[in-house]
C-alpha cells in the first residue's frame, strides 16, 4: 500500500512517511493505491465497499457510479496506447478526503508520477481522477495513427497484386478498433455521468474538466470510425481485386477454349474414319490438316490482337 498526500493549498503530491520526521495532518486529502486484498481488508466503515469489490472480480468493461456517500468505478484499458503491450484494469472509491486505487499490476504508480506535474493550487481529489483518466489516454491518438500508417501499406500492397494472409492481417485490426471503439463509448459514458455529478454537487470547475475530457474521448472516437471505414475501404478494394483476378482468369480460359474450338472440330471431323474420306488417301493430307490448323490458330490470333481480346503478361500472373 502506498499513501500520497494532497496539499491542497500548494497542489502538491507527497508520499506518506510514518518514521516521525514527516507527518501529515489527517485531514488533508489523501490518494492510496493498494491491492484487492488490501482494500478488502480496510478498517472503517466504506459505504458501498462490497459493491466495488464485486464488480472488480471480472472487469471486461469501464463504468462508474455514483451514490450519496461515495463515488466508485472501474476501468478497463485495453492494448493500446502508452500501455499496448498489455491490457490493465483497476477500480477507484472516492469517499470523503479519500481516493483509493485499487490494482494488482502496479500500473498507476507510473500514472501518478506523471499527472503530478499536472496539479495546481486548490487540486481537489475530483481533478486527481479526471488527470489519472486524461493520462489513460494521452498517446492513444499516436496508437490510432499508427494502425492508420498500416493499413496505408496493406492498401497500397493491395494496389499492387493480392496479398497473403490479408484476412488474417485485416481481421487483427478490426478486433483492435472494435476494442477501441467499445473503450471510448464507456469512457464517454464516464465522462458524461461524472459531469452530471459534478454539476449536481455545484463543482463548476470539475464539470468543466470533464467536459474537456468528454471532447477528447468523443475525437478519439470519432478517429477509430474513420480508421474503420477505411479498413472496410480496403477489404472492399482487396474483393474487387480477387473479382479483377478472376475475371482474367475467365477470359484466359475462354480464349484458350476459342483457339482450340476449330481443332476440336478438326480432331472430331477426321476422327470419324470413314472410307471414303478422300483426304485419308492423300499422301499430304496430314502435313495439310497441320497448315490448317496452324493457319486457323494464327487469323484467331490476328483477330484477337485488332478486337484488342488477348491474353497479357499481367492476365497470366
Amino acid at each position: 500500500m502506498n499513501r500520497y498526500w494532497l496539499h491542497a493549498a500548494s497542489g502538491e503530491l507527497s508520499l506518506a512517511r510514518d518514521n516521525g520526521k514527516n507527518i501529515e495532518k489527517e485531514s488533508e486529502p489523501q490518494i492510496i493505491l493498494l491491492n484487492m486484498e488490501e482494500f478488502q481488508q480496510l478498517e472503517g466503515n466504506y459505504p458501498h465497499r462490497k459493491n466495488l469489490i464485486s464488480s472488480m472480480r471480472f472487469i471486461r468493461y469501464s463504468k462508474v457510479e455514483a451514490f450519496h456517500e461515495c463515488v466508485q468505478g472501474i476501468i478497463h484499458v485495453p492494448k493500446q496506447g502508452s500501455k499496448k503491450e498489455k491490457e490493465f484494469s483497476f477500480g477507484f472509491y472516492l469517499f470523503e478526503n479519500k481516493l483509493f486505487l485499487i490494482e494488482e499490476d502496479e500500473e498507476l504508480q507510473e500514472i501518478l508520477a506523471k499527472v503530478k506535474n499536472d496539479m495546481f493550487d486548490g487540486c481537489t481529489l475530483h481533478m486527481v481522477l479526471l488527470f489519472i483518466c486524461n493520462a489513460l489516454i494521452d498517446n492513444d491518438i499516436l496508437y490510432l495513427q499508427k494502425i492508420e500508417e498500416n493499413l496505408e501499406k496493406v492498401e497500397d500492397v493491395v494496389i499492387k497484386r493480392i496479398p497473403e494472409h490479408f484476412n488474417e492481417v485485416i481481421m487483427r485490426y478490426r478486433k483492435q478498433l472494435s476494442e477501441s471503439r467499445a473503450y471510448y463509448e464507456q469512457l464517454m459514458n464516464m465522462g458524461d455521468f461524472m459531469q452530471m455529478y459534478m454539476n449536481r454537487e455545484s463543482l463548476v470547475e470539475e464539470e468543466q474538466g470533464w467536459e474537456r475530457y468528454m471532447n477528447r474521448v468523443e475525437r478519439l472516437h470519432n478517429y477509430v470510425e474513420t480508421i474503420r471505414e477505411y479498413l472496410q475501404q480496403i477489404r472492399e478494394m482487396y474483393q474487387t481485386q480477387i473479382d479483377i483476378h478472376q475475371n482474367r482468369i475467365m477470359s484466359i480460359l475462354t480464349i484458350v477454349t476459342t483457339l482450340f474450338l476449330p481443332l476440336t472440330l478438326i480432331t472430331g471431323w477426321y476422327g470419324m474414319n470413314f472410307p471414303g474420306m478422300p483426304e485419308f488417301q492423300w499422301k499430304y493430307g496430314y502435313l495439310a490438316v497441320i497448315g490448317v490448323s496452324v493457319l486457323l490458330i494464327i487469323i484467331e490470333i490476328v483477330y484477337f490482337k485488332k478486337k484488342r481480346i488477348w491474353i497479357s503478361s499481367k492476365d497470366v500472373m
